[in-house]
């Protein structure tokens, strides 16, 4: 079997619409990935299972049959979400009391942030928390010299990842953002350089599969997609001398490209753009720290994805609904996606939600509360506070003009295009994607 198993924590409490398309999404955990891939460089067999949407009791028979309670190694567990916790709680009882795993290691530095305490008192059968970046404390946990820098973007090994050929593969190029927005967790992590072009040729040498499926079309991974035309006409070179034709996706800000790299990003195989515009409100805008110059930011916004449909590349606007949203508000908003429908492929729309611990979480929810917000009555989850954007927009509304928008500006196949892309198994095709919908009907983000 395995020396070393990695686990990525599945959910039973999920953000969107638990609908039969929702959980066809295979997100990867490439920051687990890198991690097991330091680990199987030390000559320790290692292989990385995704618990994604599965039951944990059907999930555990599933690493039972891979071999995990004969593993004389600790049991390495990544917590995405606070999503996770509810599913962690059984899983990790299965491992401690039925497979008999005598160390249990759990990290996850957005969920546990400095209150390792807490996650231990809601997983009691959870023997070690990592806190923070695990990059230079994972090796020493299995005895070996762990590594200089905690920072480094790590290179995936993809052969440890189960099924991997059913994964549409991440790269990440580059770690934080640093811009401050007020409701992102990254606002105030250094944006750090992009790998150079010759690493990610390498990578995507061995990562890409040529088989039957669709094909491979890499996910960038960047909290903020910022490149130079030199960076850009050196990975067109690279690309060039390696016969790499292979297509990608990345996210960015409006205002953190230049219609002028356009070009050389089409060239340099750029074909989905994931785009942070958030509003077309001057008022949100302002209110969630997202731009001082509104009416620039939008211009700028225009001017990009104009260019960007000009040169062959989709792009997915999202949008953030915030604190103090109004009828007019939203009214703008729907007006500017209007305005540019032609340019735009989807949107990916929601209301904002305050993640953590209440102490890491007060400010931010003091200034949700100062815009007109208040904290939703109903359900909730562990680490999730669901909002009421103002005293007319509760929650459900929220939730209801975000489906609403989105049907308005994404049909199925757009949908099925981006979802194709990046998230959904490599073999779920357009018939079967079709099947589904009409066989099973939900509140869908998408018109049919």
């Amino acid at each position: 079997m395995y020396d070393v198993y990695c686990i990525s924590a599945g959910q039973s409490d999920v953000k969107k619409e638990p609908n039969v398309i929702n959980k066809k999404n295979m997100y990867l955990n490439y920051g687990l990935l890198g991690l097991a891939s330091q680990i199987n460089d030390e000559n320790l067999s290692t292989i990385q299972l995704q618990g994604h949407f599965e039951e944990p009791e059907v999930f555990f028979e599933y690493c039972l049959n891979k071999g995990i309670a004969n593993t004389r190694y600790p049991v390495f567990i990544s917590m995405p979400s606070f999503y996770a916790l509810s599913w962690l709680k059984v899983f990790t009882k299965l491992l401690k009391n039925k497979a008999k795993i005598k160390k249990i290691v759990l990290g996850g530095r957005w969920v546990i942030d400095g209150h390792p305490e807490k996650i231990k008192a809601l997983l009691p059968d959870v023997d070690v928390i990592i806190d923070g970046l695990g990059d230079d404390k994972i090796l020493s946990l299995l005895n070996r010299e762990p590594l200089k820098y905690s920072t480094q973007v790590s290179s995936l090994n993809y052969k440890i990842l189960d099924e991997r050929k059913l994964y549409q593969p991440s790269l990440e190029v580059s770690r934080g953002c640093g811009m401050s927005c007020n409701f992102c967790q990254e606002g105030n992590e250094k944006l750090q350089p992009l790998k150079e072009p010759f690493v990610i040729t390498s990578e995507v040498k061995s990562i890409l599969l040529n088989d039957e499926l669709i094909n491979m079309t890499p996910y960038f991974e960047s909290s903020m997609f910022v490149s130079n035309q030199q960076w850009l006409e050196n990975l067109i070179a690279q690309r060039e001398i390696y016969s790499q034709n292979y297509l990608w996706r990345t996210e960015s800000r409006v205002d953190s490209i230049s219609p002028k790299l356009i070009p050389y990003l089409a060239k340099a195989g750029l074909r989905v753009l994931d785009l942070g515009l958030e509003s077309a409100s001057h008022k949100q805008l302002t209110s969630m720290g997202k731009s001082k110059k509104p009416e620039k930011y939008l211009e700028k916004a225009s001017s990009l994805i104009n260019t960007a449909y000009e040169f062959g590349i989709s792009v997915k606007i999202n949008i953030l609904l915030y604190a103090g949203e109004t009828s007019q508000s939203i009214q703008e908003t729907f007006n500017w996606l209007d305005k540019h429908r032609k340019f735009i492929k989807g949107v990916s729309i929601g209301p904002v939600i305050a993640f953590g611990w209440d102490d890491k979480k007060k400010n931010f929810m003091d200034e949700l509360i100062s815009n007109g917000a208040s904290i939703y009555s109903g359900n909730q989850i562990i680490g999730v506070s669901h909002i009421n954007l103002s005293s007319k927009i509760d929650h459900n509304k929220a939730l209801d003009i975000s489906r609403e928008l989105s049907c308005e500006f994404m049909d199925a196949k757009s949908y099925y295009f981006l979802k194709s892309f990046s998230y959904f198994p490599r073999n779920y095709s357009w018939e079967n994607f079709n099947s589904d919908v009409n066989n099973q009907p939900s509140n869908y983000s998408f018109s049919i």
